[in-house]
């Protein structure tokens, strides 16, 4: 059936593009619709509460096992399993002995609301990294061209973070740095003095995985930030439980008309017209929804005239230290929140630097910050610490998305084929920084301690030992940072989308979440996504009034 409601602009997907794409294009005066596939939670609904949780988790975990790919990532036991989806009715496949651990959040806000908050700039060794070593191709982007529309970003969440004028991480615009713990202070000293790396506050919001104080969404969270602001404006519709099909394209012109979409609890198909539309639906569903959109001059897919559709997916490869600071007390004051951390920015092929590796990497962490429940913890009267590397991985065209026809999912819909795995290279600097890692603590006078040395009990220790064989060497996807497959560039001939993110194939088509990226950089990923977004919607509403879209 068809809608009678107009619009200016749809946005596919509500996490945190979407909800930047609607924050944005809503303050420039846009009636739009914004598309979610899963449900609108309350707040109650959404972040549930330490018991209900726990007995959900489990619940999933000893009887219907409808999430074992979720349980995998760490956050899944920090917060509300409803959150993640049901494995079961969202398959997907992967090539015999290659795994890849799709993570996905699928209600209103998507991601955002199991999201950090860390915001992190891109610098010049990341758009520009072929121009050093000469492998693959840049990005049609510097951090110059981003810049204005980080700051917006930054101002509207109100970024923490200290300005240290460092090439390989920007500065940006921040409020007051959070302080660093005494065993941080020790860490820093030490790292700086003996080895050289800067160790600085780290870089994000003050928000945190549960509802704010009165009782709303977090502000980490769309629905608590960037969708509040879209509604503010009285030009936003949002329609959740619609799980976009395909692109509806007119044959005559090549664009885009509107999207096709099914109720997920009628199944009944819907469409809806728009002269624009953002695809904000995460990467691999942007994939699904571009690869699903056949026309007779695109048959392998809306965006497929290059060959490059569904190709050079990449994630972040990461692996986890864990230690204790002996000689430093306890403490309930320091937090670890996006903005309560510390940043070790990277420091591997920076300038002088020559690394037997490709890319480089970066660690975020802390010390007296991580706890666990007192009855669990075995060792007592030090604090804990933790630092996490995590690794830019190389573009590779043979890490790709297709879609797998023999297999549907619980809407009858083709689920994606999912082919990704390390190289040589990512496997290289995962060693290298787990070394590093090693070699920094040791030398402040911490002792990398295993997870399985921290808590008592056998159940909570044999998922710890799971969870910790894995992030040694992370399996892809696990850390939630997928990018690529619709890669932006210059030349039509090679890449999915210009510079703005616009399809080459249909230009009143925008991908700005992590669908359009040419190389992962170390960083994560979610600021530079948001900013992609803001600097799209800038250039579309601009376009659309020049009548060329």
């Amino acid at each position: 059936m068809a809608s009678d409601a107009e619009f200016d602009a749809i946005v596919v997907g509500s996490g945190a593009t979407g909800g930047v794409a609607a924050w944005q294009l809503t303050a420039a005066g846009l009636k739009v619709l914004v598309l979610e596939a899963g449900p609108k939670l309350s707040v109650k609904q959404a972040y549930g509460n330490p018991v209900s949780n726990l007995a959900r988790q489990l619940t999933q975990r000893w009887f219907t096992g409808a999430q074992k790919v979720q349980e995998r990532h760490g956050g899944y036991w920090e917060t509300n399993p409803r959150l993640y989806t049901d494995d079961a009715k969202n398959p997907y496949t992967t090539p015999e002995g290659q795994p890849y651990a799709w993570i996905r959040g699928r209600q209103v806000g998507g991601r955002s609301l199991t999201w950090g908050g860390v915001m992190l700039r891109f610098s010049d060794y990341e758009f520009q990294a072929a121009k050093r070593d000469g492998y693959e191709v840049d990005w049609p982007l510097t951090t110059k061209d981003l810049d204005p529309y980080y700051a917006k970003v930054e101002a509207f969440f109100g970024v923490h973070g200290s300005k240290e004028g460092l090439e390989q991480l920007p500065d940006g615009e921040f409020l007051e740095a959070c302080a660093l713990s005494p065993a941080e202070e020790k860490l820093k000293a030490t790292v700086e003095s003996k080895f050289g790396r800067r160790v600085i506050p780290s870089r994000g919001i003050r928000g945190r995985r549960q509802p704010e104080k009165d009782g709303a969404f977090s502000k980490l969270s769309s629905p608590g930030s960037t969708l509040t602001a879209a509604h503010a404006t009285g030009k936003l519709t949002l329609r959740s439980d619609a799980m976009v099909v395909r692109l509806e394209i007119d044959e005559a012109t090549g664009k885009a008309t509107g999207v096709e979409f099914l109720d997920t609890r009628t199944k009944e198909l819907h469409r809806e017209k728009a002269p624009l539309v953002f695809l904000c639906a995460s990467t691999i569903e942007t994939l699904r929804i571009l690869m699903s959109t056949r026309t007779a001059a695109h048959p392998e897919g809306l965006g497929s005239s290059s060959g490059v559709l569904g190709r050079y997916l990449m994630d972040h490869v990461v692996s986890n230290t864990y230690f204790t600071m002996p000689g430093f007390p306890e403490s309930d004051e320091y937090e670890l929140l996006g903005s309560d951390a510390i940043l070790i920015p990277r420091y591997r092929n920076v300038g002088q630097d020559k690394a037997p590796f490709l890319r480089g990497f970066g660690l975020w962490g802390g010390v007296a910050r991580l706890k666990f429940p007192g009855p669990l913890v075995k060792v007592k009267g030090m604090p804990f610490g933790f630092l996490a590397a995590m690794a830019e991985t190389l573009p590779h065209r043979d890490n790709h998305v297709r879609l797998d026809e023999t297999v549907k999912d619980a809407w009858g819909l083709p689920v994606p084929h999912i082919a990704c795995k390390w190289t040589d290279n990512d496997v290289a600097i995962a060693k290298a920084m787990r070394a590093d890692c090693e070699e920094m603590v040791a030398a402040s006078g911490g002792v990398v301690t295993p997870l399985t040395e921290l808590v008592r009990t056998p159940f909570i220790s044999g998922f710890m030992k799971k969870m910790e064989d894995e992030w040694l060497l992370t399996v892809p996807g696990l850390f939630v940072h997928e990018v690529g497959g619709a890669r932006m560039g210059t030349d039509r001939k090679s890449s999915v989308t210009n510079p703005y993110g616009q399809l080459w194939d249909a230009p009143n088509v925008f991908v700005t979440d992590g669908a359009c990226w040419v190389s992962s950089g170390w960083a994560n990923p979610t600021h530079t996504e948001m900013a992609i977004t803001a600097r799209a919607c800038e250039r579309a509403v601009a376009e659309a009034k020049r009548r060329n879209l």
